[in-house]
Formats: structure tokens, C-alpha cells, sequence
């Protein structure tokens, strides 16, 4: 189900042209990991297993379609609240002005 999902978040992102989303690692995984949250595991014990396992996954046209409801959900939450370390990201707010904060003399 890991792989599906992953393939998943790579095509939502790659089709989106509205830069809603950021294309870096820790966006994807997090999407990635919420959206397998949501799903029923699917799990091998070999390579072979995982192989089969994947091509009944992408086969399954309901599957799929359950899929990119989960990972389109889970991209959504996880644009709302970014933990992207880019500092060109999309998503990260890049109009607003740092701010150097002292702490005020102690009157000890």
C-alpha cells in the first residue's frame, strides 16, 4: 500500500499547476503517512508478495479511487500546516518580515 500511495502523492503533485503543494521529501512523506493512516494495510512476506500485492492494488479501480480520495485529503492537511524545510516553498510565507526580538533589561 506504501508504494500505491507514494506513486500517488508523486502524480496529485506533478498534475497540480496552483502550487498548493510542496514537492519536497518531508511533504510527501507526511502526506504519504497520513493518507496510509486512513487505509487498510496491505502487507507481503517477499518481494515476489509485494509485487503481486502492488499489481492487485493498481488494478482495483475502487482501491484507487479510495486512494487518491485519502492522499488528496492528506495533502490538503498537510499544506495547511507545512513542516517543509525549503526555503523557496510554496507554502511557506514568504511576505512577512523577521523580526529580531530582545529581552528587556531586568530591573533586579
Amino acid at each position: 500500500m506504501e508504494r500505491a500511495v507514494l506513486e500517488m502523492v508523486n502524480e496529485i503533485s506533478l498534475m497540480e499547476s496552483q502550487q498548493r503543494y510542496c514537492s519536497c521529501k518531508k511533504f510527501c512523506n507526511d502526506a504519504a503517512a497520513l493518507a496510509l493512516n486512513n487505509l487498510k494495510p496491505r502487507y507481503a512476506t517477499s518481494f515476489l508478495g509485494s509485487l503481486y500485492t502492488l499489481e492487485a492494488i493498481q488494478a482495483d479501480q475502487d482501491l484507487q479511487t479510495l486512494i487518491r480520495l485519502e492522499v488528496a485529503k492528506a495533502m490538503e492537511a498537510v499544506a495547511a500546516n507545512p513542516r517543509c524545510p525549503e526555503p523557496e516553498c510554496p507554502l511557506l510565507p514568504h511576505h512577512l518580515e523577521t523580526v529580531e526580538l530582545g529581552l528587556a533589561p531586568s530591573n533586579d
